[in-house]
């Protein structure tokens, strides 16, 4: 018989990982225009002497002309993620309960609550991708400034305003870095080519001197992205459970070379439930994500933050008469 409540889980998943992707190369798309527009703009505006930046004044006026592209642009596109991929994941989150059925009518459809919750989190995210605009704005604005009190030449500026943007995807003359970037943008959401991507970043780093790491928008952004979807999820979940009244969980997710040393441990069951069904109690989740610590872990409600940063699995509430004693579901 179909588990009904793991088919709807991994719906939910699968349609966050598609969603991700479809906004990261949005996002991509966004910052590659920013990249491309802000130094344009530092070409145009920023007088030079002999190729070396001269004039503190206009480096101090570019800071709003800077501002004016990161509004127009990555507001945009960050307003388009809080409106239209949340949105799209609070029908799943309906949809789910409504095909599991086993739960008061309701509940199985988007409440007065729910909506006023979905409200705030739109509020909530879009506050954070502002705050990456602000924060991104002043570094730019930082950048033009300090090679310009130092004199340096226009083509170290350009360098530092491309991979304060991009990072490690930061645009260049160079043919072979180019087609470097373009092959991990295309494959770094195929678990298939990982190994292949990996090998491509690493040959970015030693080859081209690209920072993975550094101090960049679209790393900030990406992380952003990846958080806010899930979460989002995972909170308006988490709500609608508990009017509900479910308040059991089952763990739900693969396992790939990256897994966290406690999501492998719940996935295989290395960490196991009191309970001869395998279920969790709300109450058990929280003493064990108070009881450890792991890398990337984050503060907060664990059945919304779940693993921590950029984290991919779910719980999904439940009931336990929906199990018998092995924890077969039998609804």
């Amino acid at each position: 018989m179909s588990d009904i409540v793991k088919d709807a889980t991994e719906y939910r998943i699968k349609q966050i990982e598609i969603a991700e992707a479809n906004f990261y190369r949005t996002l991509t798309e966004t910052l590659d225009r920013i990249e491309r527009e802000v130094v344009a703009l530092a070409n145009r505006d920023l007088p030079r002497t002999d190729g070396k930046l001269i004039e503190l004044q206009s480096a101090i006026a570019i800071r709003p002309k800077i501002k004016a592209i990161l509004d127009r642009e990555y507001l945009a596109w960050s307003d388009t993620v809080v409106r239209k991929g949340f949105n799209q994941q609070a029908k799943r989150i309906e949809k789910a309960f409504k095909r599991i059925g086993n739960i008061p009518v309701e509940f199985q459809e988007l409440t007065k609550g729910d909506l006023s919750l979905i409200q705030n989190l739109k509020q909530q995210y879009y506050t954070q991708f502002k705050d990456v605009s602000n924060t991104f704005t002043r570094r730019l604005s930082e950048k033009v400034y300090q090679n310009t009190l130092v004199g340096s030449d226009f083509a170290d500026l350009e360098k530092e305003l491309r991979q304060t943007i991009n990072g490690i995807y930061a645009s260049s003359d160079d043919v072979e870095a180019n087609r470097l970037v373009s092959f991990i943008e295309d494959n770094k959401f195929k678990r298939s080519m990982q190994v292949r991507v990996d090998k491509a970043v690493q040959k970015l780093q030693s080859k081209f001197a690209r920072d993975r790491a550094g101090e960049n928008m679209k790393r900030y952004s990406g992380q952003i992205l990846n958080d806010s979807l899930r979460d989002f999820d995972a909170t308006l979940n988490f709500n609608k459970s508990n009017d509900a009244g479910l308040t059991f969980v089952k763990y739900y997710g693969d396992v790939i070379p990256t897994t966290r040393e406690i999501c492998r441990n719940l996935v295989n069951g290395v960490i196991k439930s009191k309970r001869s069904d395998g279920l969790f109690t709300i109450d058990e989740v929280r003493q064990i994500w108070s009881s450890r610590s792991w890398s990337g872990k984050k503060s907060g409600n664990p059945l919304v933050v779940r693993g921590g940063y950029n984290y991919r699995h779910q719980w999904s509430y439940v009931n336990p008469d929906w199990y018998d004693s092995s924890g077969e579901l039998i609804i």
